[in-house]
């Protein structure tokens, strides 16, 4: 019967998140750099900003500074994606 019971609630699981997915809503935490923060973080980056240092002045996240990691992320990226 546990079995049973486990099954349906993984059937049931599986089908919320495809209907949630169908209405454009992605489970997970939120990007923490958009777009308009990677854009803006490549010419600081390319003028000689520090990583640590750079705040982001536009976007949804204004006047926070995203972690070290994510920023480096970014610019990787962006360099994959220019070569």
């Amino acid at each position: 019967m546990t079995e049973f019971e486990r099954e349906y609630i993984r059937e049931k699981s599986l089908e919320g998140q495809a209907s949630a997915r169908e209405r454009g809503r992605h489970g997970g935490h939120p990007k923490a750099v958009d777009d308009d923060m990677a854009a803006y973080a490549q010419p600081l980056r390319a003028n000689g900003v520090p990583v640590p240092e750079l705040v982001i002045t536009s976007g949804k996240n204004q006047g926070k500074c995203p972690s070290v990691a994510a920023v480096y992320r970014i610019l990787a990226e962006e360099d994959e994606g220019a070569v």
